[in-house]
């Protein structure tokens, strides 16, 4: 009798031991899956009121600089070459401003997406998928992305009235660097110059840097990769709804989409098309501007002074001090 009495003991022992295991073993496994989810597809990261703080800076520091030099611009007429510029996510109600060097590419790729009704399918902005796929690498020749300028003129103030404007920018010397390093270093193609006061010049990958500014001030109208970025998207005139820097670009892209209601699993790419080589930073702008002249530094500075300011990167002016002094 004393034997079974144990007996009975032991078993609840070990049913309770082991409906204690299982639970501890289904416990260890959901938070397993729901940690693999959140690596695999983070939160978003956009704090509503930090965000809406840093879009009034941004804005009030644009709109002081503006009057400052004197360039709001009431004409009921775009610009044409800002108009280029501009494009238009009709799905969303996006007018996208589009500054090379600022991550414009990766942008175009994602606002694709939303026009294509494909945000669902997040697999497409990884990088070896957009490597692989031909019109995501050949983003800036897409017609499936349509400018302002191709509207009609009145429909083209219709749209700005009444679509969320967005613009995304960079330290004016880090995007100069950039631009020279991507078409000069890597391009294989040619590349062509309109000059001032004689006829095209065309040169190629063999160009120094030195040499490269020396023909950006001989320039008619500058080529876009370095075009001043006010003159390009014309903050003074257009109200873009949100400013995002390139600096910031994870939890501005973030928070651009947020906007949108895009799913959390649809994030801004990283894909860089010359993946072996590294992003131009700070450091490596600095090492380029050292094989200019003070002149040409200080030419440099009165062409994208605007932007300097606009953009509140003015602060960013004193690693160059030393070249000018």
């Amino acid at each position: 009798h004393l034997f079974h009495k144990k007996l009975e003991m032991m078993k609840k022992l070990f049913l309770r031991w082991f409906t204690l295991i299982v639970l501890s073993l289904f416990m260890l496994g959901y938070f397993y899956e729901s940690q693999w989810v959140q690596l695999q597809h983070p939160q978003k990261t956009c704090p509503t009121v930090t965000w809406d703080t840093i879009q009034m800076q941004r804005n009030r520091k644009l709109n002081s600089t503006c009057l400052k030099y004197n360039l709001t611009n009431l004409a009921n007429r775009l610009d044409p070459l800002v108009a280029q510029q501009l494009f238009v996510v009709p799905s969303h109600k996006i007018i996208y401003c589009s500054v090379p060097k600022a991550g414009c590419s990766n942008w175009k790729r994602t606002l694709l997406l939303l026009e294509m009704n494909l945000t669902n399918e997040t697999s497409l902005l990884k990088n070896e998928n957009i490597r692989n796929s031909s019109f995501l690498m050949n983003i800036h020749s897409t017609k499936l992305l349509r400018r302002l300028s191709s509207y009609p003129s009145t429909q083209q103030l219709e749209l700005l009235s009444n679509y969320t404007k967005i613009m995304f920018t960079r330290d004016p010397f880090e995007r100069l660097v950039s631009a020279y390093r991507d078409i000069f270093l890597y391009s294989k193609a040619t590349f062509s110059v309109r000059y001032k006061y004689s006829s095209k010049a065309i040169f190629n990958k063999s160009v120094t840097f030195q040499q490269f500014v020396s023909f950006i001030f001989q320039e008619e109208v500058h080529n876009i990769h370095w075009r001043p970025m006010y003159k390009l998207c014309a903050p003074c005139s257009i109200h873009y709804d949100i400013i995002g820097n390139l600096e910031t670009i994870n939890q501005d892209s973030d928070c651009v989409l947020k906007t949108f209601g895009i799913p959390e699993n649809l994030h801004y790419p990283t894909f860089k098309k010359h993946k072996t080589e590294p992003r131009t930073t700070e450091e490596m702008t600095k090492e380029y501007f050292e094989r200019l002249s003070p002149t040409q530094v200080k030419r440099l500075f009165k062409l994208y002074e605007i932007d300097f300011s606009m953009f509140n990167y003015s602060s960013n002016i004193r690693h160059f001090n030393f070249l000018v002094s």
